[in-house]
């Protein structure tokens, strides 16, 4: 009978599987932050783009007071008469705000 069997035994295998398990244990906080971090910073981008696209919009307004529901954000819009020939334009969503001068 040959005795040289090749491969792990049991004890080998679950002290494997349990240095895995702890490795897993502190990784798991580090890549769930990172998630999170990734789908904010995808989540503001959406929010600016949406702001940016509802500015675009509003420089053919009159003055006053808008509320645009884009993209399923709510987008405050406030559009007011400027110097000479200029309208102050502000647009606001969450914590963000978006301002800017235009000819008329």
């Amino acid at each position: 009978m040959n005795k040289n069997k090749k491969g792990f035994t049991l004890i080998e295998i679950i002290i494997a599987l349990a240095l895995i398990s702890i490795i897993s244990i502190y990784l798991l906080p580090s890549l769930f932050s990172i998630y999170e971090n990734s789908r904010k910073i995808k989540d503001d981008s959406k929010i600016l783009f949406t702001m940016q696209k509802v500015l675009e919009k509003s420089k053919n307004r009159d003055e006053g007071e808008y509320e645009d529901l884009e993209n399923g954000f709510k987008i405050n819009t406030s559009i007011e008469s400027y110097k000479g020939n200029l309208k102050y334009i502000e647009v606001r969503c969450d914590k963000y705000n978006l301002e800017v001068v235009v000819k008329k």
